[in-house]
């Protein structure tokens, strides 16, 4: 008898030593499924997404001194990344198409090249405020892909300047050639140099040019700089014949260097 209590008791004792496992387990497993549901109570912090920015038309810079009988690239600089990436608009010069032009493009200053461009299709008429607003989504994401923040005022430096305690100055020398056909002088290449009194000096830029690209003229009117990160954005102007004739049409290039590496020191081209 004494016996058959003794292994009734055992029996209940095991029932209840499982039941307790099953409900600890079954706890625990209900307390990993609203970690699972709710990051927050797992003590990890999750990270924060991030903010879209906003951009607002940008306004036309004025890149050089506008003459009577000449088309002229219109641009309208947008901001900066940290990384060095630079964005603007232009308005190409119509040439008398009776068509309206706009290009949009995200350059890489540091590499010298262009990482997204974008123009609409085929316009009659148009601006840049027109196009803006028109397509604002897909230039607002875009910009936000490549952290573009807005600069709200540009302001055009010399091709001289000081910065930082240094002196700088973009030297231009350029080769040239008479083109048969027409008798004219044009250039066939351009090489750009920044010297420094401090730092030395170093070539940046170095361009051979078709001669039936029938370029006239290159000039440096001035640069944008990046102070974040100490990066120029050359401003590279030059004249052409225009498409069918007179008047011929002054367009820009960006071209990108920096302000702290790549000089040598005078003594050391010696």
């Amino acid at each position: 008898m004494k016996k058959s209590i003794f292994t009734l008791s055992s029996i209940i004792f095991f029932i209840i030593i499982i039941s307790c496992n099953n409900e600890n387990k079954s706890n625990v497993e209900a307390n990993e499924e609203k970690t699972n549901e709710n990051p927050q109570t797992s003590g990890k912090k999750t990270p924060k997404e991030k903010k879209i920015k906003t951009y607002t038309i940008p306004e036309e810079l004025s890149y050089g001194e506008k003459k009577e009988g000449f088309c002229y690239y219109k641009f309208y600089p947008i901001g900066w990344s940290d990384d060095g990436k630079f964005a603007y608009i232009t308005e190409p010069a119509s040439e008398e198409s009776g068509l309206y032009f706009f290009e949009i493009h995200i350059y890489d200053i540091v590499n010298n090249k262009d990482l997204w461009t974008w123009k609409p299709e085929e316009l009659e008429e148009g601006s840049v405020k027109s196009v803006w607003e028109e397509n604002v989504e897909l230039l607002t994401q875009r910009l936000n892909e490549y952290d573009i923040v807005q600069t709200k005022k540009f302001d055009l430096q010399p091709s001289r300047l000081s910065y930082k305690g240094n002196d700088y100055e973009i030297i231009m020398d350029s080769k040239s050639d008479t083109d048969a056909d027409f008798g004219i002088d044009v250039l066939t290449g351009v090489k750009l140099t920044m010297k420094s009194p401090q730092l030395g000096s170093k070539d940046f830029y170095n361009q051979q040019i078709d001669k039936k690209d029938y370029i006239l003229s290159a000039y440096i009117p001035g640069l944008l700089l990046s102070k974040k990160n100490d990066r120029i954005a050359v401003i590279y102007q030059k004249e052409r014949v225009g498409a069918g004739g007179p008047p011929n049409v002054v367009f820009f290039e960006i071209i990108g260097t920096n302000l702290s590496t790549g000089f040598v020191k005078e003594d050391l081209i010696n």
